[in-house]
């Protein structure tokens, strides 16, 4: 079953592209925070590590400069002043680097995504270097006291303090050692920095490449809900093309053309109003053929009138004479007479139904007891239905109004629909024939109903067309007629039936105004 929100059909249509929207809506926001994640990470790369490489790279080549100086130059030097110079300067830039360095991680110690664990520990290996740094100044100034250079002009070497030149020998051992710790220590840490960067960088292009193959992805499920959407709404839209199909059919002239009501809520009140248009196209068509065929009647009524009555009315009178004539004659010629005169009187019967239609009159409307009506037409046909082991019942409900019609009209009308309940019931051997007073709606009726053969499902649409009859033998016009009379009194006629169950007729009227 379908939740209630899809049951009709804007409601179909707005929640695809609801989803749609959503759909893209994901990909879009997946996508840019990717893309905010990767500038992130490129930003980190561009403004931290690249610089942190490059420091960490001139800290390394500067420690070696310093240390290749103490090891291999320094001995070379002409004077203590140039060997002051050179390892102050040397010392300098080392000691920028190295700020320059720490300056740079202690600004990326708050990074999110687990830099900052990382670069906490490259800021306490730089501190550590600073504190080693730092130690070494007793070490310098030991050294810079009396430098073991090769020879010295300024100086005379008879009186260099021997204790001196040996502590500076000393010193310079010590400096050699701890500076190319030190060097190594720097190295490590620039390896290790470049490394890094270009771990980071590969893991750049790896989710560059892994966000093109996600975008892809999230193209493709956003195509293909796309494609379901549109195939959900031209499904839904499918019962519209039923409809215009019908559409054409009814414009052709198939009257009967219905279609499925299912479908959304819109669709489904739209094929449900389609087909009662339909049937009420059909019925108009029906009645015009039908009035179409009862205007011929009325047309062949009159001529019928005009050529056969006469003559029937003459042969009749003449058929009379003779038999008084013969009435002294033995032999068959009398019985022959009376059988003229018994077809002359059915043709008579059949001239007079068919003149009914020419001159049946406009119904004139009053005010009228149905209950009444009823009970006297029972009075009047009881006697007759009986002797044809027919029984009539008469139901009438309770407090019923009085109904706007014309009272003799009705009477004819109910009339031949209890004579031909009672032919059908008569025709199995006898039975039952209810006459009932109801309401439907807001109108009176009246239902014949028997228990008879009933009639076949072929003829019921059919039943009220002139010249269609179930009986041998029959006009087929007395239900046109009675149809005629009440479409003339604004009413309606109704039938319903089962083969073997008996076949029941509603007839309804306006109910009189109140007061």
């Amino acid at each position: 079953m379908k939740p209630a929100f899809l049951r009709t059909l804007s409601a179909r249509i707005l929640g695809g592209f609801a989803l749609l929207i959503v759909v893209f809506g994901a990909t879009m926001i997946w996508i840019v925070a990717y893309m905010n994640d990767l500038r992130s990470e490129i930003e980190v790369i561009r403004t931290r590590y690249l610089k942190l490489t490059i420091a960490s790279k001139d800290l390394a080549g500067q420690q070696q400069m310093l240390f290749a100086y103490l090891r291999d130059e320094m001995e070379g030097e002409a004077t203590p002043t140039m060997v002051s110079r050179r390892l102050h300067r040397l010392r300098n830039a080392r000691g920028e680097l190295l700020e320059r360095l720490a300056t740079t991680l202690d600004g990326m110690r708050d990074l999110p995504r687990g830099h900052g664990t990382v670069v906490r520990k490259y800021l306490d290996r730089t501190d550590g270097m600073k504190r080693s740094v730092e130690a070494l100044e007793e070490s310098y100034v030991t050294l810079l006291a009396t430098p073991p250079i090769v020879r010295s002009l300024d100086a005379d070497p008879p009186r260099a303090d021997p204790s001196k030149l040996q502590a500076a020998v000393v010193a310079k051992d010590h400096l050699l050692d701890a500076e190319y710790r030190l060097f190594q220590s720097m190295g490590e840490l620039a390896d290790q920095l470049r490394v890094r960067t270009e771990r980071i960088a590969g893991n750049l292009e790896y989710n560059a490449r892994r966000l093109r193959l996600y975008t892809g992805v999230m193209g493709l499920v956003a195509v293909l809900a796309g494609l379901l959407v549109t195939a959900w709404v031209t499904v839904s839209l499918r019962p519209l093309g039923r409809l215009r199909s019908a559409s054409r059919r009814i414009a052709a002239g198939e009257y009967g053309s219905r279609i499925e009501e299912r479908g959304p809520a819109e669709v489904a009140d739209l094929a449900r109003e389609f087909n009662a248009m339909g049937r009420a196209v059909e019925e108009r068509e029906r009645e015009l053929v039908r009035s179409e065929r009862l205007a011929a009647v009325g047309k062949m009524a009159a001529m019928i009138t005009h050529e056969v009555r006469n003559p029937l009315s003459s042969i009749a009178l003449n058929t009379e004479l003779l038999e008084e004539e013969l009435a002294s004659f033995p032999g068959e010629a009398k019985e022959i007479c009376r059988a003229i005169t018994r077809e002359v009187d059915r043709l008579t019967a059949i001239t007079e139904e068919y003149l009914s239609f020419a001159r049946l009159p406009k119904p004139r409307l009053a005010p009228a007891s149905l209950p009444a009506l009823v009970d006297d037409l029972a009075r009047f046909v009881r006697e007759d239905l009986a002797s044809r082991k027919v029984e009539l019942l008469v139901e009438h409900a309770a407090e019923l109004p009085l109904a706007m019609c014309d009272e003799g009209q009705i009477r004819q009308a109910l009339l031949n629909l209890v004579r031909n309940a009672a032919e059908a019931v008569a025709g199995g051997g006898g039975g039952h024939v209810w006459v009932r007073t109801t309401t439907t709606g807001d109108r009176v009726a009246v239902e014949v109903a028997d228990d008879g053969p009933g009639i076949a499902p072929e003829l019921r649409e059919r039943l009220f067309d002139p010249f269609v009859s179930t009986k041998d033998g029959g006009t087929g016009l007395g239900l046109a007629l009675t149809h005629q009379i009440l479409k003339d009194h604004g009413g309606a006629i109704q039938v319903t039936s089962k083969p073997g169950e008996g076949a029941t007729f509603s007839i309804e009227l306006p109910p009189a105004p109140r007061g």
